[in-house]
């Protein structure tokens, strides 16, 4: 049957049997793919992948497989050395890397970094993404996360020192810092949840959000757990959406989610006891 026709997905290095028809994201997933994502409804784009064959970005979460793919994690982008302004250390797992460069990205935009390697060419590099950190107009802000980075890089990365350079690869051919803007939260009530793994964002999500409103209510970091959604049901979290909803008066509390694996619809379980509308909560991966 025309349904059950089995295609060919080339993922970067690996090769995928999907069916025609499949939703893409599902499918990869289904065979052990390691695919990103987060609302898995078009809206936060972790799911993003390159199709080489048509030449265009696509969400796999909105993609029905309708012919063998050729697809890539990685988006091109230009390319350019900056240079390491100053180099933090944030605990013992991550690093804050201020670069200079001929960038225009700010708090929300996404950019690639690859640091440099003596064994590995050019284009063997490893780049990893990043979100810009930095207020519009300033150098770019980053940080790298040991957990992201192989040892070689790592390391690497403790190296570094002021007027070291590194490769920075920069998105093209999109809006560049319209991420608080879009979410249209200029003078609302906002508050933040991370992921485990973003919980050391923070300070940065508070400096971002206090230049737009006055009414940041806080930050809650989902509990650890290997199936984030059941973090959902955790009572710390209802409590702490309980309060910021008390504080928050009569404006409507609008949520950002900074993370992954949790799904709009699980999110619309949670919210719906507390009236919270769909609209109101805004993905960052």
């Amino acid at each position: 049957m025309m349904d059950s026709q089995a295609l060919t997905i080339e993922l970067d290095d690996e090769q995928f049997e999907a069916v025609l028809g499949d939703n893409l994201l599902s499918s990869l997933l289904s065979l052990g793919a390691d695919v990103r994502y987060g609302c898995r409804a078009g809206a936060c784009g972790a799911c993003r992948l390159y199709d080489a064959s048509n030449c265009e970005s696509i969400l796999s979460c909105q993609t029905k497989i309708a012919s063998s793919m050729l697809l890539t994690r990685q988006t091109p982008a230009e390319s350019s050395s900056f240079s390491v302004l100053s180099h933090v250390y944030l605990y013992d797992t991550s690093i804050e890397l201020t670069l200079l460069g001929p960038s225009d990205e700010s708090f929300g935009d996404r950019v690639s970094v690859s640091l440099p390697s003596q064994e590995l060419s050019k284009e063997q590099a490893h780049f990893y993404e990043c979100m810009a950190l930095n207020p519009a107009g300033a150098p770019l802000k980053i940080v790298l996360q040991k957990n992201q980075l192989s040892d070689e890089d790592w390391l690497q990365a403790l190296g570094l020192i002021a007027g070291d350079k590194v490769e920075v690869q920069l998105s093209t051919g999109v809006r560049k810092g319209r991420l608080l803007y879009e979410m249209d939260i200029a003078d609302a009530t906002v508050v933040v949840i991370s992921s485990p793994d973003n919980a050391m964002f923070e300070e940065y999500w508070r400096e971002s959000l206090l230049d737009l409103t006055p009414s940041f209510l806080g930050h809650f970091t989902l509990f650890d757990n290997n199936d984030l959604t059941l973090s959902l049901a955790d009572d710390a979290l209802i409590a702490f959406l309980q309060e910021a909803l008390a504080n928050s008066g009569n404006t409507p509390l609008q949520l950002i989610y900074h993370g992954q694996n949790v799904s709009a619809k699980d999110w619309a379980m949670l919210l719906r006891p507390l009236r919270i509308h769909p609209n109101q909560l805004h993905f960052v991966r």
